[in-house]
C-alpha cells in the first residue's frame, strides 16, 4: 500500500510539473524575462512569454498540442536556449544567460547644423505565414532620419531574399508580406513615450510603463553598465486592432519592440542613442467574409554597425520600409561579420528550415 501510495503522489507530481505554467527567468537572478519567443525544432514561432516573463496557459497548450521535440527561447539580450521537451517539462523556472557586453565608446562630433542622422547596420525580418517560415530578407541598409522634422529614408546596400514557394499567400491575385527594414516605432524615443503612458521609476535599475487609462504595466525600461533596454507591448491579444480595408480583414493582435540605447538616463532614450532595435507583429487575417483566418507572424531587427551626422543624402533613389525587396544583391558573407555585441545567429532550427525549404531569389 506504502509503495502504491508514492507511486501515486510520484506520478501527480510529475503532471503538477508538466501542466503548471512556466516561468523564464535570468540566471543568478530574481528578475524574470518578458517576450520570449518560443520556436519548435521546425523553425515556427510557437508564442510569446508575457510581460512577466510567464508563460500563459494557452501557450503552455500550443506547446503541448504542437508535438515539438525541442523548443529555442530567444530574447535579444540573453543567449539563445534550447531545451528537449523533456527538460522544458521537468524544469519549472527556465533560466536564459545574458549577453555578455563589451561595447567601444561612439562618438559624434556635431557641427552647429546637422540635417540627418545616418544609421548603417545589418537588419533581417522573417514572415512566418501558419507556422511556416515564409519569407526571409536581410542585409545591409543607411537609413537617413532628419534631424527636424523625424522623417526617415532608407536605401538598402545588400540583401538576401529567400521565399518558400510552398506557403499559399490569401489568394493568386492579393500577398500579405510585411518582411523588410522596419521603421523605428515613435515610442522608441522617451518623449513619445512619456506622452502616451504614465512612467513610473521603481528604482535606480529599473522604470515601468503603465497604460494611462487602466494603470496596467504594458512596459519596461532597465538600465544596466551604461545601456538602457527598452521592452513594450503596444498591442496585445486582450485588446486587438481590427482593420479593414481593400476587402481584407486584419485582427492585429500583437505588436512588441525591444530597443537596446548606449545610454543609461531613461531620458536620453532616442535614435540617436540607439544600437538595436526588435519588433514582434501577429496578425490574423482573411481575403473573404467566409475565408479561415491566416495566421500570419513577423520580426524585424536592426543591429546599428556605424552611425554619424550628415548634411547630404548618401543618394536619390531609397527603398521602402517593410519591404521584400527582389531579387538578391550581395558580393560578401555580409552576415558573417556583424559588428554588433547584440548580434546572435538565428535559432539553428530556423537556419535549418531556412536552408532546407526556402529559395533564394537571384533573378
Amino acid at each position: 500500500m506504502t509503495k502504491f501510495k508514492f507511486s501515486i503522489l510520484l506520478i501527480l507530481f510529475s503532471l503538477s510539473l508538466m501542466y503548471s505554467q512556466h516561468k523564464i527567468r535570468e540566471t543568478f537572478s530574481e528578475k524574470f524575462v518578458p517576450f520570449v519567443e518560443i520556436y519548435s525544432e521546425k523553425g515556427d514561432l510557437i508564442g510569446i512569454t508575457d510581460i512577466k516573463g510567464v508563460i500563459s496557459s494557452d501557450l503552455e497548450d500550443k506547446i503541448r498540442t504542437s508535438k515539438t521535440t525541442n523548443l529555442s527561447f530567444v530574447n535579444s539580450l540573453y543567449v539563445t536556449t534550447a531545451l528537449s521537451i523533456e527538460e522544458y517539462n521537468n524544469t519549472q523556472i527556465i533560466s536564459l544567460n545574458k549577453v555578455s557586453i563589451e561595447l567601444r565608446e561612439v562618438v559624434i562630433t556635431k557641427p552647429k547644423i546637422y540635417k540627418y542622422l545616418k544609421l548603417k547596420g545589418y537588419f533581417r525580418s522573417l514572415q512566418i505565414n501558419e507556422d511556416r517560415p515564409h519569407y526571409f530578407i536581410d542585409g545591409i541598409a543607411e537609413i537617413y532620419i532628419s534631424l527636424k522634422s523625424g522623417k526617415a529614408k532608407l536605401k538598402i546596400i545588400s540583401n538576401r531574399s529567400f521565399e518558400n514557394k510552398s506557403v499559399k499567400q490569401l489568394s493568386k491575385t492579393f500577398f500579405f508580406m510585411v518582411a523588410g527594414v522596419p521603421t523605428f516605432n515613435k515610442f522608441s524615443n522617451f518623449e513619445n513615450l512619456n506622452a502616451e503612458y504614465n512612467i513610473k521609476t521603481v528604482n535606480n535599475l529599473q522604470t515601468n510603463i503603465l497604460d494611462q487609462e487602466t494603470s496596467l504595466k504594458k512596459g519596461t525600461i532597465a538600465t544596466e553598465n551604461n545601456k538602457s533596454n527598452l521592452q513594450l507591448e503596444i498591442i496585445s491579444q486582450s485588446k486587438p486592432k481590427i482593420m479593414k480595408a481593400l476587402g481584407m480583414e486584419t485582427d492585429y493582435n500583437n505588436y512588441t519592440i525591444n530597443s537596446i540605447y548606449e545610454n543609461n538616463e531613461v531620458k536620453k532614450i532616442n535614435l540617436e542613442n540607439i544600437i538595436y532595435y526588435k519588433e514582434m507583429r501577429s496578425y490574423n487575417i482573411k481575403r473573404k467574409k467566409n475565408d479561415k483566418f491566416q495566421k500570419v507572424e513577423a520580426t524585424h531587427e536592426f543591429f546599428l554597425i556605424e552611425k554619424e551626422n550628415v548634411n547630404e543624402l548618401g543618394t536619390k533613389q531609397f527603398d521602402n520600409f517593410y519591404y521584400f525587396k527582389r531579387p538578391s544583391k550581395f558580393e560578401e558573407n555580409y552576415w558573417e561579420k556583424v559588428d554588433n555585441p547584440y548580434f546572435q545567429s538565428l535559432p539553428k532550427s530556423i537556419e535549418k528550415y531556412i536552408e532546407e525549404n526556402l529559395m533564394l531569389i537571384e533573378k
